[in-house]
Formats: structure tokens, sequence, C-alpha cells
């Protein structure tokens, strides 16, 4: 009955976030890819303005325009005293935060959280992802749905999703190379 009537509140709540990737985003990065010969057919957008309870992770179709794939994701919490529901960012080592810019979906490797995938920040907001071991993987504090109003988990500044929404970002990453995640706030 709870689960229920949060369900219900949620989807009340919800009406007025549009939980779609912004249109500038996604030329952007159509842009992009193309001037450096990047994937063309894929792209991941992440906007870190919206609610963490919300889907704002997107695997954005270029050949037919539309989201193939959305979903909830994490972002840094920071270390010290960073106020909750309001999202900061840094490239610093350390700093506990999630990155802004473009960077590459890098190599696929199996580590503590399962499959997880490096990445390659491209532009100077994100250029430490590597260093600093920020990358995507699973944690079990992620909800596989949406579930605003409610927040969902943070991270040490790694791109991190629900384990079964893992399991379809590898699906659908596995077979390509050279994908943009584009992170952005609005």
């Amino acid at each position: 009955m709870i689960a229920l009537m949060l369900l219900l509140l949620s989807k009340i709540l919800n009406r007025g976030i549009q939980c779609r990737p912004a249109l500038q985003q996604v030329d952007e990065a159509w842009q992009y890819v193309n001037s450096q010969g990047m994937n063309t057919s894929i792209c991941i957008l992440i906007d870190y303005s919206l609610p963490s309870g919300c889907n704002r992770l997107w695997v954005w179709d270029f050949d037919d325009e539309e989201v193939i794939f959305e979903c909830p994701v994490a972002h840094g919490r920071g270390r010290g005293n960073i106020p909750r529901g309001v999202a900061h960012f840094s490239n610093a080592e350390g700093s506990w935060l999630s990155s802004l810019g473009k960077s590459r979906i890098a190599e696929r490797y199996t580590g503590r959280f399962g499959t997880s995938y490096r990445l390659d920040g491209l532009e100077s907001t994100n250029s430490n992802l590597r260093p600093r071991c920020v990358v995507m993987h699973a944690y079990h504090t992620v909800p596989p749905k949406p579930i605003f109003p409610l927040p969902s988990g943070r991270s040490k500044g790694c791109v991190m999703v629900a384990k079964r929404n893992m399991e379809i970002l590898d699906q659908i990453l596995q077979n390509r190379s050279n994908v943009l995640l584009y992170t952005y706030s609005n």
C-alpha cells in the first residue's frame, strides 16, 4: 500500500519536470561526434540538473532521433560539507564530485562493481576522469526506475546506475567503440 502511494505521489510530482535530453545538447553532441570522428550511431547524455530520482541518463539514437534507453543515474556526493540536493562539480582529484563535459566511453572491464567502463575526459572540465578512476558502473543504491521525489544514491564521482540498467547499457555499448558520454547541468 505504501509503495503504491509513493508511486502515485511520484507520478503527480514528476509532471512538472522535463525528463528528456535537451535538444541543444543533442545538437552539440551530434556536431561533436561528427567533427571528432566518434561513433555517430548513439551517444549517452546525462542532465545532472534534474533530480537524481528521475530518469536523467539517456541513450540517444542519432539515426532515429530518439531515446532508446533511459534510467536514473547517481552523481558525486563530494567531500566535506556539500549540501544534499545541490549538485556541485569538479575535475579535482579527491573531490568525490562528478565532472561535466564530453568524454569518451573507453574500455570495458570487470571490476569490484561488475561490468564497468573507463572514461576519458575530452574537455578541461573533465580531463582527470581517468586519473581519478571515475568510471561507469552499477551500484545497489541507485534505483532501476525513477523514484522522484526521493533521491537516488550518490557516488564518489562515478557514473553509477542500477545493476539491471548497467546490463542494458553493456548490451548497447559492448559492440560499439568511441561512444560519446556528455554530462551537463542546465
